[in-house]
């Protein structure tokens, strides 16, 4: 992953602003991330949240009370790598289903470990899907296959018949007159945005008693950028194509066209590593049959499949560890 410290130290140089710089280390996650849950007060698997709380505290350390956040950027001017990928899907429909459902079976047999084959992959995923199906595709991290196999028997007698991606349908049911793309951030907006993004960070900021404002959902914003068309919004694969324009008379251009970075931390490594015993003890057969809402070999053979990079559910393992951490610190506690 492309790492922001770099462009951040330039981008201080360039304006000539202190930078305060917040080393995140594994043990700070395993001592944080109970905490987190608890604050959050829901089993959000993302570790984001984390490092607003560790800037929100260096901030209030420093006797600063409000941070400007770029939260709603990449939802309203597009950014993310699968606004990228819906515009290569143009290009996709023209294929025959027999071979989209080819490439669907392909994304299964690549090496998770490559960043640009796990990439690949993700974009291969639901290939033979099109439509609302296709879109929605691109915000699911693991299949419902997977997810449903996860879960003991006794739990999938109570979920078998729900879906989490209804909202979504019924979402863009209500939109059914938008493009792709307007379909695309609508869904961003009013759910990852809304449900995810700015819910951590107002949590996690207020938690260290410091505001986060969010300059680029202001209103006015909003509305302009409605009427911005979608080809100056992601144009080719380049990403908030007109905003970076309109930066480009007050940044170096190597800031304002770098690659795309996240917002987290080496979660897949440390998974493995650092935070091996930690997953091992959250998720023990003990207490995954004590809770008896997953079954505990097929949670075994996941971690085990996932170290030896045979798939890719660092992010799987760790919504299983935030379930488990919810359900101690806040199930338990109202039953007993």
């Amino acid at each position: 992953m492309e790492e922001d410290l770099p462009y951040a130290r330039k981008v201080a140089s360039h304006f000539n602003l202190p930078l305060f710089e917040v080393d995140v280390t594994a043990d700070m996650m395993i001592e944080g991330l109970e905490e987190m849950v608890v604050q959050l007060d829901e089993p959000l698997a993302d570790i984001a949240p984390l490092n607003v709380k560790f800037i929100s505290k260096a901030a209030k350390e420093q006797n600063i009370k409000v941070l400007l956040s770029g939260a709603g950027g990449d939802d309203v001017f597009t950014g993310y790598r699968r606004h990228t990928a819906l515009k290569v899907d143009h290009y996709l429909k023209f294929l025959p289903s027999s071979l989209m459902a080819k490439a669907a079976h392909l994304s299964t047999k690549l090496d998770s470990r490559l960043p640009s084959l796990r990439r690949l992959s993700k974009f291969l995923d639901g290939s033979e899907l099109d439509g609302d199906e296709r879109i929605i595709n691109y915000f699911v991290w693991t299949s419902r296959k997977d997810l449903i196999n996860l879960f003991s028997k006794e739990a999938l007698r109570t979920i078998k018949d729900s879906s989490p991606l209804a909202p979504m349908r019924r979402h863009l049911k209500q939109i059914n007159h938008y493009d792709s793309f307007d379909k695309m951030l609508s869904l961003e907006q009013r759910f990852f945005l809304s449900d995810h993004n700015l819910l951590y960070t107002d949590k996690m900021s207020m938690s260290e008693g410091v505001e986060v404002r969010v300059p680029l959902l202001d209103k006015e914003i909003l509305e302009f950028a409605e009427r911005i068309p979608n080809n100056w919004k992601q144009k080719g694969l380049t990403g908030k194509w007109i905003f970076k324009k309109a930066m480009e008379s007050y940044l170096p251009k190597e800031i304002i066209y770098r690659p795309k970075s996240g917002f987290g931390v080496p979660l897949r490594k440390w998974i493995n590593n650092e935070l091996k015993v930690y997953v091992n003890d959250i998720l023990s057969e003990e207490s995954i049959k004590k809770r008896g809402i997953f079954n505990h070999e097929v949670v075994k053979n996941l971690i085990i499949q996932n170290e030896r990079g045979k798939v890719d559910s660092s992010y799987t393992i760790l919504s299983l560890l935030s379930i488990e951490i919810w359900c101690r610190n806040i199930l338990d506690k109202k039953i007993n």
